[in-house]
């Protein structure tokens, strides 16, 4: 570990300890600690090393990228922390430097919120520029194909809370892979003539029968999600419809494909699935977070709310490793992230961790 031992002294070390709530990969840091690190002595250190008769190339370049970082949005450095895990644990002692500066800083901004203040008639008009009654997905991969990132307030005092689609929720089946076919959304008991409530306020879409969805109802919200519940019995909304966090929308059924009473239900961002467990604890009956980051990765979007901490799986990596890293227990891990423990993951996947 690199000290900046000339800036930062033991006194004051003690006395302001880093904040214990961040996650760390291995002990390592750029250095001691976040307080005091002002550009000019962080400048100061990084000449110091540079005079050495053999300087540390590969710390000095970490050095100075963790100046550029902290001119950065939070969702700059946390595209650029993703590219830091894949480049590999050489720069572990720089990612977790990155964590200890997001964690000291505010980087609140409603500003990041803009598109909620759309007055067109239609919600989040300026994400999507058209308003298809006809498809549950009318999307092409081009609207959001040279994404990055976006940022999402999902609950505040103008667009409502949050409420649970059904009453008593058991999650019979989750996001991902089941059957040897991807499923989109997750699956929630019920009994048929059961209601089934729109989860935020927006306006209907789409409400028809669809294929093996059944009859479906799907809402756009004011900040561009659109949430999808199919296999319903009736339909209790029309298209256009503005509805409220908790509104009927439908009564359970079993209509489509499948196999008994339930309800399917998707969260989507621009067409592309995101797993609602990412964003509403089922568990709990409410959201993760108010505000959510979806970062874009190769599979679609990684839905990452405000105040929870993830593991980016490596190479090798596997739940009980992970598990063992953070002092948790697998079962927590497969509970937390909604897989199983046989689930194979992924490199560039992320694993909740808190």
């Amino acid at each position: 570990m690199l000290l900046l031992a000339s800036f930062v002294g033991e006194t004051e070390r003690e006395k302001k300890p880093v904040k214990q709530a961040v996650v760390m990969y291995g002990d390592e840091t750029l250095f001691n600690s976040i307080e005091n690190l002002s550009d000019e002595s962080i400048q100061a250190f990084h000449d110091s090393l540079r005079a050495l008769p053999e300087p540390p190339i590969g710390v000095l370049e970490q050095i100075k990228l963790f100046l550029e970082i902290k001119t950065m949005s939070k969702l700059e450095m946390a595209l650029l922390l993703d590219s830091l895990f894949d480049a590999g644990d050489e720069h572990y002692a720089l990612i977790n430097q990155v964590n200890l500066f997001i964690t000291s800083q505010d980087f609140e901004s409603e500003e990041e919120f803009d598109y909620l203040n759309s007055s067109h008639d239609f919600p989040a008009h300026s994400i999507y520029g058209n308003w298809n009654t006809t498809k549950p997905h009318p999307y092409s991969i081009e609207i959001w194909e040279s994404d990055s990132s976006q940022r999402l307030m999902l609950s505040n005092k103008d667009i409502g809370g949050y409420v649970s689609p059904v009453n008593k929720i058991v999650v019979t089946s989750t996001f991902g892979y089941r059957w040897e076919r991807f499923h989109r959304g997750v699956d929630l008991d019920l009994q048929v003539w059961d209601t089934v409530k729109s989860v935020f306020s927006g306006k209907v879409r789409f409400a028809a029968y669809f294929g093996g969805y059944g009859r479906t109802v799907v809402v756009r919200h004011h900040n561009g999600l659109e949430t999808l519940y199919a296999h319903l019995h009736r339909f209790k909304v029309s298209v256009g419809d503005e509805v409220e966090a908790g509104q009927l929308i439908g009564l359970g059924g079993s209509s489509g494909n499948s196999t008994g009473s339930h309800l399917h239900f998707e969260c989507r961002f621009k067409g592309v699935a995101i797993n609602p467990t990412q964003i509403i604890d089922f568990k709990e009956e409410k959201l993760v977070n108010d505000k959510v980051t979806l970062i874009k990765n190769k599979w679609g979007y990684t839905a990452i709310p405000d105040g929870v901490e993830y593991y980016t799986v490596k190479r090798g990596d596997y739940l009980m490793k992970i598990a063992d890293m953070y002092g948790t227990s697998c079962k927590q891990l497969c509970d937390d992230n909604q897989i199983k423990r046989n689930t194979p993951l992924r490199v560039g996947q992320k694993i909740r961790i808190l």
